[in-house]
């Protein structure tokens, strides 16, 4: 996996501080229901269950369209991995300023990209949300991923997030893929970043919804969400990587004049 893609997919993730939020709550321990809902009487049922747990999903990690917040995250973390990369620190010391020319030509890609994949994730959500929990619960769910409180939450966790360890280990292997366990840790981290930008507001409303049973549920069904991320995270894209690379060669050739065609 390329630098550019193991950062990227790391970001994507915040889309994986969907859950994260949730460390900030602290909530009291409930009592633990079957993950599994309540099924539904009819095909018809099914349908309404499976369009509101998409609606939930989609709500969860803000929709198919990243916020400006996560894309400055991204780029911001890019420019931190060139930084890292011995072969960049080489170039931008024979070449002052390459590494902002290429994150510049490659963010705005990279972010296209991602968006273009985001209705996978969220169809795979909502199949997990539907098969696990019950309308009420998403129906509550979805009255805390709507609210004011969760979009100010979820700006904070993503201007917090932390990326350092993955990017490290893609320094040490290029091939490493990212594992639910490395999704667990950012969002701890970006929790634990996050909790002094909070309102009192903001907290009290994150703490409401944690003593509710759909926030019980998440918290169970968080390794399952936390897998399928990490697999739709790693999944390869050839396109997309070919295209990466071509955009990356091409701002290198347009701001140092080399050929880098062999």
């Amino acid at each position: 996996m390329s630098l550019v893609r193991t950062i990227l997919c790391g970001n994507c993730l915040a889309l994986s501080l969907v859950s994260g939020q949730m460390v900030l709550a602290q909530p009291a321990p409930l009592a633990a229901p079957s993950e599994r809902a309540e099924s539904a009487d009819s095909p018809a049922d099914k349908s309404s269950l499976f369009a509101a747990a998409y609606r939930m999903a989609s709500l969860s990690v803000g929709g198919i369209t990243m916020s400006p917040t996560l894309k400055q995250a991204i780029r911001e973390q890019l420019l931190q991995g060139f930084a890292l990369d011995p072969s960049f620190q080489e170039l931008e010391q024979a070449f002052p300023g390459v590494s902002v020319a290429v994150v510049d030509a490659v963010t705005p890609v990279a972010i296209r990209q991602t968006e273009e994949t985001m209705p996978a994730l969220i169809e795979r959500f909502a199949a997990l949300y539907a098969e696990a929990m019950t309308a009420d619960e998403i129906e509550s769910a979805i009255e805390w991923y709507g609210s004011p409180a969760y979009s100010r939450v979820n700006a904070a966790m993503e201007s917090n997030v932390d990326l350092s360890e993955i990017i490290a280990d893609s320094m040490t292997d290029p091939q490493a893929e990212i594992s639910g366990n490395d999704l667990d840790k950012i969002e701890k981290s970006s929790a634990a970043r996050s909790a002094s930008d909070l309102t009192l507001e903001d907290k009290a409303a994150l703490m409401r919804f944690s003593r509710t049973p759909a926030y019980a549920k998440l918290e169970r069904l968080k390794p399952r969400a936390q897998q399928i991320e990490a697999q739709w995270t790693n999944e390869d894209s050839p396109e997309h990587d070919a295209e990466l690379e071509r955009v990356t060669t091409k701002a290198l050739e347009d701001f140092t004049g080399l050929d880098l065609s062999e």
